[in-house]
């Protein structure tokens, strides 16, 4: 009887406090959730900072550019070709670090992807280290060439990889073994290298069997740009010594003009003098390239070109046609002609429809 009383007093005292509990029980079990929820937050916030500042400081941008084509040429003499070429495929990976407040440390590796052959690697086409400041920028190892820098780069728009067509003949555009220094200041800039113990002819692989050659500087160049407004202006000079009853001597100017936001013209011009034992060769090079946009995604671009060789060697000219078509950021396609009339030889044809992928990411 005792025991039915106390049970008659307590359910009703249990049914007030049982909702009372479980709505604690059921907030705490919340917030520990909430807590645990933002110790995670604050974990992942934290690590995102970390890796923010290791890219900062340590990443690497690696970047490539896949171009292949479909190719038909005509070598005339009855003689034709169609092929899968490439337009020098590319892969590579740069970053840089600060040294201290005024100086910084930057490097850069590229190599070829041989679309046309096995898609394999192929040579490495940059591989340099060097600093950066107040001082200008001093770098060592396989680089653009500051003679290309100067004056071809302006006229070295199109996907070809002969472009620019008449300086391709004879001209640097990569050089290996090489130490340039280089100054910018507003609109002025100071390009200038020199190669040591490398092979004044490779602009590809890396010919490294006169490394321990005391003799001779193999080639060397200076050159000065300035830019302003719409307007570009360079001037370079460039010696190679190929050899050693064999040397060119390169003087060379460029200029560019972007007449309106769609229209850009420039134009390269060499006068070469090549020594070759008591022969001496007065050649020069010729490219005028221009380029039109004809809406958001499609653009034009033409050259005339011109290569004297002064008997040594080829002589020839010729134009190139190109129409491109800009998918979206990162690909475009392309149909170009380009025509090469040789001199006491054959005129050649070419077309070409391809494809270009470019890509940059940083790690």
């Amino acid at each position: 009887m005792k025991n039915i009383k106390l049970k008659s007093v307590l359910l009703p005292i249990a049914l007030a406090i049982s909702p009372t509990f479980l709505a604690h029980a059921v907030e705490a079990d919340t917030q520990s959730q909430i807590d645990a929820l933002q110790r995670r937050l604050a974990e992942l916030e934290s690590e995102d900072k970390k890796e923010q500042a290791r890219k900062e400081n340590y990443g690497v941008t690696v970047y490539g550019s896949f171009r292949p084509a479909l190719t038909y040429s005509d070598f005339g003499n009855d003689e034709s070709s169609t092929d899968v070429t490439d337009f020098f495929s590319r892969i590579g990976f740069k970053g840089d670090i600060k040294v201290n407040e005024s100086i910084t440390a930057f490097y850069q590796g590229e190599w070829d992807i041989d679309v046309e052959a096995d898609a394999d690697f192929g040579d490495a086409r940059l591989g340099f280290v060097g600093l950066e400041g107040d001082f200008g920028r001093v770098a060592l190892g396989k680089q653009w060439s500051p003679h290309y820098n100067i004056v071809a780069e302006a006229t070295d728009i199109f996907n070809n990889r002969s472009s620019p067509f008449g300086y391709d003949e004879a001209s640097p555009f990569r050089t290996n073994q090489m130490v340039t220094y280089s100054y910018s200041n507003g609109g002025f800039k100071l390009d200038a290298g020199l190669q040591f113990n490398g092979d004044a002819e490779n602009s590809a692989g890396g010919d490294n069997s006169q490394a321990n050659n005391t003799e001779q500087v193999d080639s060397g160049s200076i050159g000065v740009s300035y830019s302003f407004g719409d307007f570009y202006l360079g001037a370079s000079y460039l010696d190679q010594q190929l050899d050693v009853d064999d040397e060119r001597d390169f003087r060379a100017v460029a200029g560019s003009w972007k007449v309106s936001k769609d229209f850009y013209v420039a134009v390269t011009y060499q006068d070469i003098e090549r020594t070759m034992g008591t022969n001496t060769y007065d050649q020069s090079s010729f490219d005028i390239a221009a380029s039109y946009s004809l809406s958001k995604n499609y653009t034009f671009k033409t050259s005339y070109f011109d290569w004297d060789g002064d008997g040594q060697g080829r002589t020839f000219d010729g134009y190139n046609l190109t129409l491109e078509n800009q998918l979206n950021d990162s690909v475009k396609v392309f149909v170009e002609y380009l025509t090469r009339d040789i001199e006491g030889g054959e005129q050649q044809k070419h077309v070409s429809v391809g494809m270009r992928y470019d890509f940059e990411g940083l790690f």
